[in-house]
């Protein structure tokens, strides 16, 4: 007999189930949302322990105290899943914002001291609890919009003792945080004052905080912004081979303004995704579908800074599994909530509304290497859940800044 503690029925289900095995969705599979209508998803503890269509859930017993409600017809989905933000920071970049507007390049803005520094500085100014409260307040954000787990970076330190007290914080944040946080050391950001003039030196500083980072257990994966003027290929590969002897995945910032190899080397490494992939070349792409590795488009970072955004289709048609993210940072992409990273891959990237979803759900999953316990609504899988405000999950894309997040169960309880 079946037990369950939470049950949503009369739905329109979207399951995102597989195909057939569980693995990142391509080719057809990239737009199919495993819609059931007159569905229900039944959850006991925290884990999904059935989903089904009609009234079978009548057989199943209910515990004391269990939620059973009937919702109307309207969309319930898996929680989306945000695979690449910057919540940890202090300080806003108004000023930069408006300078780029005017026609300001993002890397003469860095060159300037601008960019990443300026949010640098702020984050270093600001106390501990200041930094944690607004952690907080960005994950709760997060969690309201319908994400139940998203990934958060260090990277606003770029000296190894700044970075490690930021992934502490976020350790801190972690315990107490109604989702899922998945962290990640940003080792490589950008080149801290105190290094400009030995790179190597600071790579091998970086690498050796690895130590720490694995001894504390403060994140699960290490990135970098490999990046024409920032760092190269060469420069992070000892990182990455450290990073990944150290038993971390590694990801990271790849090609976004210009091709410089990184989704093909994201390949060859094995990463866990290649994330933004603007300027991937055709050879890139190639590299990236032959093994499996998603790549995860960042729209709100083309729409603000206003670079050309990555053309979805090139990775659909190349069979690449595609992810979305908000890209949440203060200065290229101050975007809030994945219902507006999904109108966005719509619109500016070309993923069809669906593709959308798998995207910002069951794929971005697989890019936090989470694919088969998140993502999708299957016996088994935790019970991260969704309610929407409307009867067609199409919505989200087409009424973009709507309010149709209604209800969020993370874990199988309600949070927003």
């Amino acid at each position: 007999m079946i037990e369950a503690d939470l049950i949503l029925r009369g739905a329109r289900l979207l399951t995102l189930g597989p195909l057939k095995d569980e693995r990142p969705r391509v080719g057809v599979a990239a737009g199919d949302v495993g819609a059931v209508n007159d569905g229900f998803v039944a959850a006991r503890d925290g884990m999904i322990v059935a989903t089904g269509h009609g009234r079978t859930h009548e057989r199943f017993t209910r515990v004391e105290g269990a939620l059973d409600k009937d919702v109307g017809g309207r969309v319930v989905m898996p929680g989306f899943v945000d695979p690449h933000t910057h919540l940890c920071y202090a300080g806003e970049r108004w000023e930069e914002f408006a300078t780029r507007r005017s026609g300001a390049d993002y890397l003469a803005v860095l060159a300037a001291g601008g960019g990443i520094h300026a949010t640098v500085r702020a984050t270093r100014e600001a106390s501990d609890d200041q930094v944690l409260a607004l952690l907080r307040r960005r994950i709760g954000d997060a969690a309201e919009l319908g994400t139940t787990t998203i990934e958060v970076k260090s990277g606003y330190g770029l000296e190894p003792e700044e970075e490690l007290r930021q992934l502490r914080l976020l350790a801190r944040a972690k315990a107490e945080a109604p989702i899922d946080i998945a962290v990640t050391y940003l080792a490589a950001h950008a080149l801290p004052a105190p290094f400009t003039d030995d790179r190597k030196r600071f790579i091998r500083e970086a690498t050796k905080a690895l130590e720490r980072v694995v001894d504390e257990k403060l994140a699960e994966a290490v990135d970098a912004f490999v990046e024409k003027g920032v760092f190269d290929i060469e420069d992070v590969r000892p990182l990455f081979n450290a990073a990944k002897k150290a038993g971390l995945a590694v990801t990271m910032h790849a090609d976004q303004l210009n091709d410089v190899g990184a989704s093909a080397f994201a390949a060859r490494i094995g990463a866990r995704s290649a994330d933004h992939v603007a300027h991937a070349s055709a050879d890139g792409i190639r590299a990236l579908a032959r093994a499996q590795i998603p790549a995860v488009l960042l729209p709100g970072s083309a729409f603000f800074v206003g670079y050309a955004p990555p053309e979805a289709r090139r990775f659909i048609t190349a069979r690449v599994p595609v992810a979305l993210a908000s890209d949440h940072n203060p200065g290229t992409s101050p975007l809030e909530g994945m219902p507006t990273a999904i109108a966005l891959g719509v619109t500016l990237c070309g993923l069809t509304p669906h593709e959308a979803i798998v995207a910002a759900t069951i794929n971005a999953a697989h890019a936090l290497g989470r694919g088969g316990r998140i993502g999708a609504l299957l016996h088994g899988r935790r019970a991260d859940i969704v309610v929407l405000d409307t009867d067609d999950e199409r919505e989200l894309a087409y009424r973009m800044g709507a309010p149709l997040v209604a209800e969020v169960y993370a874990a199988g309880r309600r949070v927003a």
